[in-house]
């Protein structure tokens, strides 16, 4: 026994060197590991090669005591062992140690699974408290190197795997610490947006308050029944009340695509309006003020504006802040409504535009309701100049009838009739034995010519016979100035330029006005030059006869012979929803022009 003892003793220390440093290998590649599943595997397959066991296996407790977590390991994949046979092992350790703080070695029945005859079980303890245990199991035991070494990987496991759940306590509390910082910046994030939404629903409330203002002061205005340039100026003062503006001031948009300020805005003087000029606005243009009108932008600067973007527009308007929208009445673009020079500190508002728009909107219906009640008026007086050119001609339809058809037979009597009487004497002369009977026929077939020529021109006056034709009123009206020269002997300069797709009516109309002006040339003006003009303008037809003959006194027209045509030309333009003008002078000829729509 003593011999055996300093043998055992070299033995042991023989072995130490190995043993230490094994372990310490084992140590360094433990330290390599962070998570408490890769501790945990690597710990058992080290105790497995530190040991030279079979299995290995760990349990570690879970958080609150509630259970635990078992991991196992064995050299042999065939020789694992089951958890209920860990459990067991572990039970029995704990009923040998008690609180298992110190390595539990025992040898297993005779019935035990031959690669697992000899146990070991050690408590893990870190930070003084109990999180696990660490078991190996051999079938043939272990040496007191192989336990002490055993002991100390354990105390070594504890360490790392308490590390490890420290490192993950301490992850969990940062992620908690960021996600209640991250909680907070929502909380505060929502605070702010709650609180800006109650001031902007206060805002909008006192928006849509001052809206309601604005439209009943509009209604207001429109119901005085006063003209435009009052109900502007009275608008514009509601206007620059509401919205807190020293000037306010409307934009008209003209035909010419140009933006034209209208005076009498609010607290708009002279010298402001003096310094502003027209700008170019249209449908196509990317400038400011076409982008307000027809895009619907709304703009707002002012001189605090750390940007200054539109410092120059302020320059320009010499104003301190400025706010403009679209003026506009349904679809039609009128212009912009502008306010300028705030007299709150904050300047202009998007509450400010709202306003405004509401007001330009009912402004731009009114406008145009005012524009419609004076075209309306303009109709009215229209229709009424109208009812009397028809009452007149009424009065005067049976006269002119009478005047026609004595005109008519006149026409037959002293032109055709005549002629035919003419040709009956010559006719009877040829009897007379001593007659020249060739001179005499000759003479009958010229007046019998002359006789055909005045019933055709009689006739072309009573119904052309061309004009029915398609095509053919052109060629009416070409035959029409062709009788002129041959009786008057004018030179007659012609220009055409109409469709030749007109209604029958229309084309019988246009003839009729042009065959009276053509007919007082040739009964009263002796001229020797006649221009006559038919054009389309401005969605009808114009005429015009203009000849350098005697000419009269215009104003006297009524009273004079042989006039009733030119009263013919007034009633007939007029009742065709057209115009008619006569200009002329005694010795410097006479121009009438009508134009008829189409």
């Amino acid at each position: 026994m003593l011999r055996g003892e300093p043998l055992e003793t070299v033995g042991a220390g023989a072995g130490y060197g190995d043993v230490l440093e094994s372990f310490q290998n084992a140590s360094a590649e433990l330290s390599r590991f962070r998570t408490v599943p890769d501790i945990a595997e690597h710990a058992l397959r080290l105790a497995i090669e530190l040991t030279r066991s079979t299995v290995a296996f760990l349990a570690l407790a879970e958080d609150g005591g509630d259970g635990k977590h078992v991991y196992t390991m064995a050299s042999d994949p065939m020789q694992g062992l089951p958890e209920d046979e860990v459990e067991s092992i572990f039970a029995t350790a704990r009923a040998l140690s008690g609180s298992m703080s110190n390595a539990i070695w025992s040898g297993m029945a005779d019935n035990a699974a031959p690669g697992i005859r000899s146990t070991c079980a050690q408590a893990l303890e870190a930070g003084g408290r109990s999180i696990g245990m660490l078991g190996v199991a051999s079938p043939s035991g272990y040496t007191a190197v192989q336990q002490r070494t055993f002991a100390i990987f354990a105390h070594q496991v504890a360490s790392a795997i308490g590390l490890a759940q420290l490192q993950e306590r301490r992850q969990e509390m940062v992620d908690t610490l960021v996600n209640l910082r991250a909680d907070l910046d929502r909380s505060e994030r929502q605070r702010l947006i709650n609180d800006e939404r109650a001031q902007s629903a206060e805002r909008v409330e006192h928006a849509h308050e001052a809206a309601v203002q604005a439209l009943l002061a509009v209604s207001r205005h429109a119901r005085t029944g006063d003209g435009l340039a009052d109900f502007y100026r009275r608008l514009t003062r509601s206007i620059a009340e509401l919205v807190g503006a020293g000037k306010v001031l409307f934009w008209r948009r003209s035909d010419d695509g140009m933006l034209y300020p209208i005076a009498g805005g609010h607290g708009i003087d002279d010298p402001f309006l003096a310094g502003l000029h027209p700008v170019p606005c249209a449908l196509d243009r990317d400038d400011l003020a076409s982008r307000v009108v027809f895009h619907d932008l709304m703009f707002r600067a002012s001189r605090t504006d750390q940007s200054g973007d539109f410092s120059y527009v302020l320059d320009v308007l010499n104003v301190d802040n400025a706010i403009s929208v679209p003026w506009r009445a349904g679809d039609q673009r009128l212009g912009l409504v502008a306010a300028y020079d705030s007299r709150r500190r904050e300047g202009f508002s998007r509450e400010d535009a709202w306003v405004l728009q509401k007001a330009g909107l009912a402004a731009g219906l009114v406008w145009q309701l005012k524009y419609a009640d004076a075209d309306l008026k303009k109709t009215v007086e229209r229709l009424e100049k109208v009812d009397a050119a028809r009452q007149m001609l009424l009065k005067n339809v049976s006269t002119a009838v009478d005047k026609a058809r004595k005109r008519f037979a006149g026409d037959l009597h002293d032109d055709a009739l005549q002629k035919l009487t003419a040709v009956e004497l010559q006719l009877q002369r040829l009897r007379e034995p001593n007659g020249d009977a060739g001179r005499l026929l000759a003479e009958a077939q010229d007046m019998l010519a002359q006789t055909e020529e005045a019933l055709r021109r009689l006739l072309f006056e009573v119904r052309p016979p061309a004009l029915e034709v398609p095509g053919g009123f052109m060629e009416t009206v070409r035959d029409r100035v062709q009788i002129l020269k041959s009786l008057s002997g004018a030179e007659v300069e012609v220009e055409f330029d109409i469709p030749d797709d007109l209604s029958y009516d229309y084309r019988s109309m246009i003839f009729r006005q042009l065959t009276e002006a053509l007919t007082n040339v040739e009964k009263h003006a002796s001229a020797t030059r006649v221009h006559v003009s038919l054009r389309v303008d401005d969605g009808g037809v114009r005429g015009l006869v203009r000849d350098n003959g005697r000419g009269f006194v215009v104003a006297e027209r009524d009273r004079l012979p042989g006039h009733l045509g030119l009263l013919a030309l007034h009633e007939r333009a007029l009742l065709a929803g057209g115009w008619n003008k006569i200009e002329s002078e005694p010795g410097l000829g006479t121009t009438v022009e009508f134009w008829m729509p189409l």
